[in-house]
């Protein structure tokens, strides 16, 4: 939570200018506008109620604002880019939907996916629409980005020239990595946008999903639905080659099981610190100096290329979609309007208290004479 303070006060001069004028006029529950389309009070209520479903504690009013802030900001960018979608007829179908959908319900029994529904306060419309949102922008992103980037052979090897001495690698295991943490996630990457939030939650889950890989499941497709990790579960859990120390700096326990797995071979079910790990072994490279002839090298330097332009692309096609959009923040200016209104409150009783000491303090000077 205090990340999520910080990143408010470090954003808070931003705010100072969203203005007044226009919540004169605007029902509380309205929190803001995006080219006319309302995003609601119960809207935000809803999704914050959802951030911290499960949380270790409650937060603190001024965790609760700074929270919301955010989470506001982000509804409104998905507004955003959900118009540009839908007037470009890229609107994910009701079809499109259901099979998600279906995909989902699939990897549970019934009495367990009504469960999860009244764990995570939602109903099967609400998860649906929140997959047609998903899917929406999936759509958008990879139309205007994603199938524009080109990474071209001389970029790779300006790349290989300037850090060739970052390809000198020690022994290394080329890893995929599924993870399930006991606590609530800030930011789930997986595909069925799943968290388990509780260590009850999240040992039923790892066992759920130690279960399908051993039952024949692809280990990469089971990573990309429902892995905790992050930065690994949009690969399909892979975390490329990683060395013995590093995973060591993790767990010596994880390490010593990737140094027993045969190439191909999943791990058993590993618990550390960080909650539940499942891992399996699909290389090992008794490292050295790697030329850029390798294919393996190649592939590496051109996803990180990738990645680069992808970053920066989003967040220019982002920035520049916010430009375009009319967007009123009505939150924004009724916490300006609140702080402003203690200050002038705050500055009356500190006038009050200096009259009266003055006052006082002439009684005083009276008395004497």
């Amino acid at each position: 939570m205090k990340s999520v303070i910080l990143l408010v006060l470090l954003t808070g001069s931003s705010l100072l200018f969203a203005g007044c004028s226009s919540n004169a006029t605007v029902s509380d529950d309205i929190v803001a506008r995006v080219n006319g389309k309302e995003i609601t009070a119960a809207d935000l209520e809803k999704a914050y109620q959802g951030k911290i479903n499960g949380a270790p504690q409650i937060p603190t009013p001024e965790e609760a604002q700074a929270l919301k802030f955010q989470l506001l900001t982000q509804m409104i960018n998905d507004e955003i880019l959900l118009q540009m979608a839908s007037s470009s007829g890229l609107t994910a179908t009701d079809a499109e939907v259901e099979t998600k959908y279906t995909d989902l319900k699939s990897q549970y029994t019934e009495e367990k996916f009504q469960e999860m529904l009244k764990q995570q306060k939602m109903t099967a419309d609400d998860i649906k629409a929140e997959m047609r949102k998903g899917l929406t922008v999936e759509k958008l992103i990879t139309k205007e980005i994603t199938q524009r980037i080109n990474v071209s052979d001389a970029e790779i090897k300006d790349l290989y020239e300037k850090n060739k001495a970052s390809f000198n690698l020690p022994e290394g295991y080329h890893l995929q990595h599924i993870m399930v943490t006991p606590v609530p996630e800030q930011q789930v990457t997986n595909a069925k946008r799943d968290d388990a939030k509780t260590p009850a939650e999240a040992k039923a889950k790892a066992e759920r999903l130690f279960h399908d890989i051993q039952g024949g499941q692809d280990f990469g497709v089971v990573a990309r639905d429902w892995s905790e990790d992050s930065d690994s579960a949009p690969n399909g859990g892979d975390l490329g080659f990683q060395p013995l120390a590093k995973i060591e700096e993790i767990d010596p326990k994880l390490a010593q099981a990737v140094q027993r797995l045969k190439i191909g071979e999943s791990s058993p079910l590993l618990d550390s610190k960080f909650g539940y790990h499942i891992l399996k072994l699909l290389e090992r490279d008794s490292g050295g100096q790697k030329d850029l002839s390798s294919p393996q090298v190649q592939a590496q330097i051109r996803q990180v290329i990738f990645n680069r332009k992808e970053e920066m692309l989003k967040a220019a096609f982002s920035e520049t979609a916010r430009n375009k959009a009319k967007i009123n923040n009505y939150l924004a200016e009724r916490v300006l309007e609140s702080v402003g209104k203690a200050n002038a409150a705050a500055a009356g009783t500190d006038k009050k208290s200096e009259a009266k000491d003055d006052k006082k303090s002439d009684e005083k000077g009276d008395g004497k004479k």
